[in-house]
This record gives structure tokens, sequence and C-alpha cells, in this order.
């Protein structure tokens, strides 16, 4: 019942911000809309040139919404491709009804003619509430899944798309997803073959205040049920300085500290500590010069992935094929590893299955062992030689 109210509330202030008229210009605009998460933005961003430069927007003065947490990835790249971003505080417009009402204000006064929603898992309280607000003639979506709506908000988006690229087979991985959205979009064959990522733009002096050989731990997750036990990463921690004498690197955000330090207060082996040290492109060198990561079901998975970095990954099984296992052809180095129940269902290769692990599941992801993950390190990285 609160959560229905809660809608309604934000429902009444999406229809005040719509009050009065739009303000219009003889320049044609458009907007682009992106507010997931950091995971989501790696595994799209590639296909930003091909979308804002396609036929459609030819002409267009093209606007970029996104969630800040993306921000300094954003301006390394996306940035020169639109007139102007304008970030998005999700907490704040979630929490906060006087800057919801001013940031869908701002949406619909700008009139734009193109809104462009890329993403698959769509919320009527976030993105599809500013697809809302901007009020645009063309509006071009996909079709979403159900993971982000309530059973009484369904009727929230019909008609809101005047154009939604249909569903596909599933399971998909996201970057395929992305790129059959941004053909859709484009109505020419996207010629993005994998996440890409300008890292040579990035001027950091992270590597040089590390050690020579290092691997990267990130303990932490934003979402508490996302969480690998402690002293299995120090378990798992003292097999790599042990065996191959590489020192551990510990990262994460601000929210991540109290996994960070709970490593590190059990673990005796020489560590670095990074935590809320480091921008996500700081991050990116960080693991680039890195000998593996290990970590949970997080966006650090994905921008390891971005510079070829070994990842040691703990999955759940949810979402299976969308954002794990990483296809060979984009990155053969992302060794995702799951409880024994879900990859005994991947290994039988039943589809009816696996649409069990479509959305989020509640199987712990500390039913992921320290063994299989010793023994999949094992098979993936060649001992040391004796001296």
């Amino acid at each position: 019942m609160l959560n229905f109210l809660k809608g309604l509330v934000y429902d009444f202030v999406l229809l005040l911000a719509l009050a009065g008229r739009q303000k219009k210009t003889n320049s044609p605009k458009a907007l682009i809309v992106r507010t997931d998460e950091i995971g989501d933005f790696i595994l799209w961003q590639s296909f930003v040139p091909e979308l804002v430069h396609c036929s459609l927007l030819k002409g267009y003065t093209v606007d970029f919404v996104g969630n800040t947490s993306v921000r300094t990835l954003f301006n390394l790249k996306g940035k020169h491709f639109f007139s102007k971003a304008v970030w998005l505080h999700k907490h704040a417009f979630k929490t906060n009804m006087y800057y919801r009402f001013q940031f869908l204000r701002n949406i619909f006064m700008e009139g734009y003619d193109i809104v462009i929603n890329p993403i698959y898992s769509r919320s009527k309280r976030i993105d599809d509430s500013i697809v809302k607000a901007a009020k645009a003639p063309v509006t071009i979506g996909m079709f979403r899944n159900k993971e982000n709506y309530a059973g009484y908000e369904n009727r929230y988006d019909f008609k809101l798309y005047k154009q939604l690229m249909p569903e596909m087979d599933k399971p998909v991985f996201e970057f395929y997803r992305n790129k059959a959205f941004t053909e859709f979009v484009t109505g020419s064959k996207s010629l993005i073959n994998k996440p890409e990522f300008p890292v040579e733009n990035i001027h950091a002096d992270i590597p040089s205040k590390l050690f020579h050989d290092y691997f990267v731990v990130f303990p932490g997750s934003r979402n508490a049920k996302r969480i690998w036990p402690t002293e299995n990463f120090v378990e798992v921690s003292n097999y790599l300085y042990e065996k191959y004498k590489w020192v551990a690197v510990v990262c994460g955000s601000r929210a991540d500290l109290p996994y960070c330090k709970a490593f590190m207060d059990q673990y005796a082996h020489p560590v670095k500590d990074f935590t809320n040290k480091t921008t996500l492109p700081d991050l990116l060198m960080v693991l680039k010069g890195a000998k593996c990561l290990l970590s949970v079901d997080t966006g650090s998975i994905h921008l390891a992935a971005l510079v070829n970095c070994t990842t040691f990954g703990i999955f759940n099984g949810s979402q299976y094929g969308r954002f794990a296992p990483y296809p060979k052809e984009i990155a053969d180095n992302i060794v995702a590893l799951y409880p024994a129940k879900v990859e005994a269902a991947i290994n039988r290769g039943d589809k009816n299955e696996l649409k069990n692990y479509e959305y989020v599941v509640n199987i712990p992801y500390a039913s992921v062992t320290v063994l299989k993950m010793i023994t999949a390190i094992k098979k993936f990285i060649p001992e040391p030689i004796s001296s």
C-alpha cells in the first residue's frame, strides 16, 4: 500500500510539471535517456556515435539524460557527441519531490521533438516518467521486461512509445540487445562488435602508486543481497598471495567501505586500500594493470572486461545470460562462477529451466564455494615456475 501511495505522489508531481505550454524552438531537438547503472551504461556506450549520427537525428541538437554514477566515464567519451548532459541524482529523484518536480519540469520545458530510451528494464518511476515529461511527438523505446514495473503500473506506458523494438529471444547478452536496438533506431547495421572505450584518454597516475604484481578485490555491492562472505574473499586472496606473491588492492565506492574494511581487518598479507579513492576512469587503469579481479556481480566486472582484465566473478543466477556469462567473442577471460544448482541447470542446457533465472533470484551468493573459486583460478592462471 505504501508503495502504491508513493506512486500516486509521483504521478501528481508529474502532472504539476506538465502544466502550461512548452517552449518550442525552430531548431529540432532530441533527447536520449539512459538512467540505469554502471554495467548497463558500459554495455551500451559504444553505440552512442551510431545513434547520434544516424539519419533520423540529422540536423537535430541531441541532449543526454544520465545517472550521475557514470558521469566521469561519460565525460571521457560521450560528452563529445551531445549538446549537453543532464545528470539525474536517482536517490533525490525518488525521495525529494521538489527536486523531482524541477527535473521533470526542465525536461518538459525543453520541447524535445524526439526522445529515445534504450533501457530494457524500464521503470515507471524513473526513465519512463522522464520520457512522459518530455511530451515529444516521437518516442522510441524497446519492449520492456517486468523487472521494474509493479502489476498495477502496467498500463502506465500504454501508448507512451510511438515505436517499440519487439522483444528478442531470451536469454540475450545485454550488449547484443543494445546492438539490436541501435539498428532498430538507425535502420542500419551496426559496425560495433564489442564494448570499446578510449582508455588512452585517461590521464591518471594511479598505477604508479601500486605494486608491480597485484590483484584487485572488490568485496562490496550497492545491493546487500549481492555479498560474498568476507572470509571467502580472504581465503581466496590468501591463496593468490601464497601461490603467486601478488599484493591485494582493495577497491570500492563510499558505500562499499564496511565490506572493504572487514576484508582488510581479516587479511594478514600486504594490502593496498583504494576504497573511495578512485573515479571510474581511475578504476579502469587499476584494473588494466591487475593480474586479476575478484568480485561479486557488480559493474566492476564490466569495467574489467573493457580493459581485458582476467576476472573471477561470483553470480547467483540472477538474470542469467543477460549480463553474464560473457560471450567468448567479447571477452574470453571473464569467468562466471555460479552455485551448484544453477551450474547444473546451465550444463543441462534446458531453456525452460533457465527461464527461472530470467529475473533476480534469492539464491545466496555464499552458495558459490571458495573451492570452486580456487579451482577456477588454477585452471585459468598458470602456476608460477619454481626457481
